[in-house]
């Protein structure tokens, strides 16, 4: 509607202006037409009654006769514009003025000049001007009634197919409504997004049970290779050398038991496996958990500040909440030197920690990136921030976002919806 009202409007400018000039040619022209006529017609009365030579200013019949001495002779119609003043009005009106030559009975020559009467274009362009912001404002808004009552109309199976899109989900959606429409083009439409959905519904249930089979079979094998470790190590007549090997084995093993844990995790995640209807109260999850991790923090004396300034209801999973809260925590006191502070706020949209450090800021751009591990992360997978992320994605309202700010990590946890 903006673009087409522009295009109106340009379009009906340059038409008015085009307008405007022909209508002020043929007003002219046809004024022009009269003082000719009238021409003729004074010149005959001049040749019946002399006594019209006498006419020195204009009168009733709009003319006036000059006798001219020793002028060149020039019998030539001329035309022009002039403003006369008019007693009625009480101001100079426009006037088409008509001038030629004559010679008169008595075989002098003597000028004849008549005058007829045009519009003002002042008077013509605000009518003009009036007139077309009528026929605007009628198209304009035609236009529109048009749009909202037949254009709509017509478009409201493309509407209909846009709002299933907005509502598909991976792994819930299988099949679309059908659209009843006669438009070939929404017919179309609606059947290939509906052959695309099946699709993906398809290939996301092959995806889900091969990753969920990969995960349990790797398990298997890993925990097996794991306890014959175990026993290896137990035995008496083992080297210290190849028991430190095996230790270090045993370490990578499980290492990569969580790795593999924690990607199933994230898949289930993404692939919203889980259900978020639960109403959680993060004062009290906060709480439960800093009594979990109070300990650890005490013994690298660390101090722990909690405000809690308004209650936080959140509605989720309480499951991954916690994980998400519990990353975070034991980041905070993973990477918090000894003898600093982590500080935890949470108000009525926020959940909020920040640890000090003596090291400066992390990338913003990439630390929610999977596999993403800092400098001395040596035992970490690459994985908690991630998954913070995308359990925060899916939680309704939520969002994650770090900054650093005076020394301190912040992690800010918001749920707009709470």
């Amino acid at each position: 509607m903006r673009y087409l009202m522009i295009a109106i409007f340009a379009v009906m400018t340059i038409w008015a202006l085009l307008f405007y000039a022909y209508i002020l040619d043929e007003v002219y022209d046809n004024v022009d037409d009269g003082l000719r006529n009238q021409k003729i017609n004074i010149l005959r009365a001049v040749y019946e009654d002399p006594s019209l030579l006498q006419l020195r200013e204009y009168a009733v019949n709009e003319f006036r006769i000059t006798p001219l001495r020793d002028t060149v002779f020039d019998e030539r119609n001329r035309f022009s514009h002039e403003f006369f003043y008019m007693p009625y009005d009480d101001e100079e009106e426009p006037y088409r003025v008509l001038t030629t030559m004559f010679y008169g009975p008595d075989k002098q020559t003597y000028l004849l000049e008549i005058r007829a009467s045009t519009v003002e274009r002042d008077d013509l362009i605000i009518d003009l001007s009036t007139a077309l912001l009528v026929l605007y404002i009628v198209m304009i808004s035609s236009i529109y009634l048009l749009r909202e009552y037949i254009v709509k109309r017509a478009l409201r199976p493309f509407r209909d197919i846009l709002e299933a899109l907005n509502d598909y989900q991976v792994g819930i959606t299988t099949s679309f409504a059908p659209v009843e429409t006669n438009v070939l083009e929404f017919q179309h439409l609606h059947q290939h997004i509906a052959s695309m959905v099946e699709r993906n519904a398809a290939v996301f249930a092959d995806q889900k049970l091969f990753i969920e089979n990969a995960s349990h079979e790797l398990q298997t094998p890993l925990a097996i290779a794991i306890n014959k470790i175990d026993l290896i190590l137990e035995e008496k007549d083992v080297p210290k050398a190849i028991m430190s090997k095996l230790a270090d084995t045993k370490a990578s093993l499980k290492r990569l038991i969580d790795l593999n844990r924690s990607l199933l995790f994230l898949s289930r995640i993404e692939n919203r496996q889980f259900v978020q209807n639960e109403l959680i109260h993060v004062n009290e999850l906060t709480n439960e958990l800093l009594n979990n991790f109070l300990d650890v923090a005490e013994h690298k004396g660390i101090t722990v500040n909690v405000k809690l300034e308004a209650d936080l209801y959140v509605k989720g999973n309480r499951d991954l909440l916690t994980m998400a809260f519990s990353n975070l925590i034991r980041n905070a006191i993973r990477y918090t030197d000894t003898g600093g502070e982590i500080r935890i706020v949470v108000d009525s949209q926020n959940w909020k920690i920040a640890n000090s450090t003596t090291l400066g800021a992390l990338p913003e751009s990439y630390i929610f990136n999977r596999f993403y591990k800092g400098s001395d992360s040596i035992q970490s997978n690459g994985l908690g921030l991630s998954l913070v992320k995308s359990i925060l994605q899916i939680t309704p309202g939520g969002s994650v976002e770090y900054h650093f700010e005076r020394n301190f990590h912040i992690f800010s946890i918001s749920f707009s919806n709470s």
